[in-house]
């Protein structure tokens, strides 16, 4: 299986705040938990981090890079419903109870992870409640993102769809120098690759993105975010919302633990 990759290096517990938003959200007793348990590990582009209709043994806390999340269309196909970067964990779904995937997790862009054993998980889950309620929370965000990118592919053309992605992915990976082929964009919005090229000419031609062999460079966001189509706005105020009940549920921990140590001390005294 694709996620027997080579591990670079458990995370010592002195180690910076992990690249991961989820992981940042956490309390620091709760993180402090969570260290020793994590591996780093490389995410290789086009490498399959889950396959669908297999058990789930890890979470992928993604530091870097760019997840496409697929979904079967037939035998041979398959579409691409979700984007995941440095916000997301890859396996969260077994929050819901579920011991095998139904979609598959393409590694789009490059980059790293923090791999966590869904035995330690379990294991620890006690004593990490903020992070079983952050995978919950998530798992929302990700259904109102992919019903709301299924409702875009129905009704939006290829050029306020290409927007609406590269801006996703840019916001996903913190990247402006996007390495993706005409091939992988044709294949994350569903069209045929001449109607990708034809949108990126005229994204081109605009001055708003360039474009070199493999990579999609980002010009000018303020103009792509203008020519996006509603979809994003909407995406982004969704995620910045679930972004703000993060650090308020970090902040309501740490104020409680503080009162908390207060007390002892007070009571010691």
């Amino acid at each position: 299986m694709s996620t027997r990759q080579k591990v670079l290096a458990p995370v010592p517990a002195g180690a910076p705040l992990p690249g991961n938003a989820l992981l940042q959200s956490l309390p620091a007793h709760e993180l402090a938990c969570l260290l020793p348990l994590l591996e780093r590990v490389p995410l290789a582009p086009r490498r399959v981090l889950q396959h669908a209709g297999l058990p789930i043994e890890h979470l992928f806390f993604i530091q870097e890079g760019l997840v496409s999340v697929l979904a079967k269309v037939d035998g041979r196909s398959a579409a691409e419903v979700l984007l995941m970067g440095r916000e997301g964990a890859v396996g969260a779904t077994v929050m819901l109870g579920g011991e095998t995937s139904d979609l598959t997790y393409f590694v789009q862009i490059g980059g790293s992870a923090l791999r966590l054993r869904l035995e330690d998980l379990n294991r620890v889950a006690r004593d990490v409640p903020s992070l079983c309620e952050a995978l919950k929370g998530y798992l929302h965000v990700c259904l109102m993102q992919s019903s709301q990118s299924a409702a875009c592919g129905l009704r939006h053309a290829v050029v306020p769809r290409l927007a609406r992605w590269l801006l996703d992915a840019h916001d996903r990976s913190g990247l402006e120098r996007l390495p993706v082929t005409h091939d992988m964009l044709a294949r994350s919005l569903g069209v045929h690759r001449p109607t990708v090229s034809g949108a990126v000419k005229d994204l081109e031609m605009a001055g708003i993105c360039a474009k070199d062999r493999g990579i999609v460079h980002i010009v000018d966001r303020s103009r792509l975010e203008r020519l996006s189509c509603h979809c994003y706005r909407f995406l982004r105020a969704q995620a910045d919302k679930w972004h703000w009940s993060k650090m308020k549920r970090k902040m309501v921990v740490a104020m409680s633990s503080f009162v908390a140590a207060l007390e002892a001390e007070l009571l010691a005294s």
